[in-house]
């Protein structure tokens, strides 16, 4: 059964969505333990309720938390006894322990996988995954969709060897089809970063078909998308709000038509729904660090902890580590 961590703070609604999820994902029969970094009181109290013994779960006792107003730099010290940093330290000091995962600040998380966590050899600056939905019920790989808004082609060189590790975990595919981002398909189209990044990207050995377009991102032409963070974030908020727009309008078009409203606004719910997918992925920490979003819910917390057994499983951390080895 594996070990997370979970910082139970950070979520706009509260803790108490957090543990519920971990509540539900429990009583799905998910294979997994929690160790639940946050109050006691609160938490012991939910699980009881539930009738949960105390011997399913761990609580590393805290009611401090780092807030998203606080810098991202605060997690370098003066915070060991905030959740998130005493969830770091849980994290790097058991064995037993495989990832952590946590809906707070996003900054201060990213600096704590680096300077509390530490990074697999050879990564410089981890970058931020997320899978999105895409046609014929599939997910796509975008990286990076946050991290790192200031990218070199170098930088873009490494998102494709996370990319392509990340896509081969999470979506199970043996050989997964790396795209650039760019604003054309022709190897000649982009700006100068794009360009070296082509360059570079085209000696590694992986499956890369070159650069793609907006256009192709929900079409399935790539199965993952290599992006430097301020692009990524963009593309990311901008297909979710489409998906969100789309359900707006079949309920306009067809609204004398109540059973079909339904129906296809519960295939649109399933493929862009942002708290059923998930969340996002620091790729290159020595360990599985899962950024859940601020809106985050119960299913956000139930659909993260099974996406991080779907990394384990797919040996997502040693491959990323032999991988940057070589």
């Amino acid at each position: 059964m594996r070990k997370i961590v979970i910082d139970i703070y950070g979520a706009d609604a509260g803790a108490l969505v957090v543990v519920n999820g971990v509540i539900k994902a429990i009583k799905e029969g998910i294979d997994f333990f929690p160790v639940m970094v946050g109050e006691k009181a609160l938490i012991d109290g939910l699980m009881a309720e539930n009738g949960i013994e105390n011997d399913r779960y761990e609580v590393v006792d805290t009611d401090k938390f780092i807030t998203t107003h606080d810098p991202a730099n605060c997690i370098f010290g003066g915070c060991d006894d905030t959740s998130m940093a005493m969830g770091f330290e849980r994290l790097k000091s058991d064995d037993e322990c495989c990832a952590m995962l946590s809906a707070g600040n996003t900054g201060a998380l990213l600096v704590g996988s680096i300077c509390r966590l530490g990074l697999v050899s050879g990564v410089r600056f981890p970058a931020l995954g997320s899978a999105m939905p895409c046609l014929k019920d599939r997910l796509i790989c975008l990286v990076d969709c946050g991290s790192n808004t200031d990218c070199t082609a170098s930088d873009l060189e490494r998102y494709a060897v996370m990319g392509n590790i990340f896509s081969k975990a999470f979506c199970c595919i043996e050989n997964p089809r790396v795209g650039l981002m760019s604003v054309g398909r022709e190897k000649e189209k982009g700006s100068k970063l794009i360009y070296e990044a082509f360059e570079k990207i085209s000696a590694l050995p992986i499956n890369f078909i070159g650069n793609l377009e907006g256009s192709d991102v929900v079409s399935g032409y790539a199965d993952v998308i290599v992006s430097d963070g301020f692009s990524g974030n963009v593309l990311l908020k901008c297909t979710e709000a489409v998906g969100k727009a789309a359900m707006d309008v079949v309920k306009e078009v067809a609204c004398d038509n109540p059973e079909i409203v339904a129906k296809i606004n519960e295939e649109l719910f399933k493929r862009f729904d942002l708290n059923s997918q998930g969340a996002a992925v620091f790729l290159g920490p020595k360990k599985t660090v899962v950024k859940m979003h601020g809106c985050a819910n119960e299913d956000t917390a139930v659909a993260s902890i099974k996406q991080i057994i779907k990394l384990e499983d797919g040996d997502f951390c040693n491959q990323m580590a032999q991988a940057f080895t070589k």
